[in-house]
């Protein structure tokens, strides 16, 4: 009964993080064709971003904040990790696609026998 319980939130709280958290939008943004080509540059953005907020936090906690800020700090610093793998997975991504799409012209190209040189 616990368990189903547990698997049962986790579950749901997943579907809302995926839904309504900016970072996982944003990545899952960055995973779609036309935004693929943007992932060395979000994930860049995203990596000074997160790590302006975790130091800012960490200043905070230093000046005496309240211990909450704790989460802030754990926050950041996942989405950190999130954002420095999305640079070379979406770098490999891209490189994959855009050899797929040239194969798919080259295919057209012998099909149709048309060259780059005669077109």
């Amino acid at each position: 009964m616990l368990f189903a319980a547990s698997w049962s939130l986790s579950s749901r709280l997943h579907g809302a993080f995926q839904s309504y958290a900016l970072s996982n939008i944003v990545i899952r943004r960055v995973h779609t064709r036309s935004g693929i080509k943007w992932g060395a540059l979000v994930g860049a953005f995203g990596v000074v971003v997160y790590g302006a907020v975790m130091v800012g936090a960490v200043a905070l906690l230093h000046d005496g904040a309240p211990g909450w800020i704790n989460l802030i700090v754990l926050i950041a610093f996942w989405n950190i990790i999130k954002f420095a793998v999305l640079v070379p997975v979406s770098v490999v991504r891209l490189l994959r696609v855009r050899h797929q799409e040239r194969a798919i012209v080259r295919e057209y190209e012998r099909r149709a026998g048309v060259t780059a040189t005669n077109a």
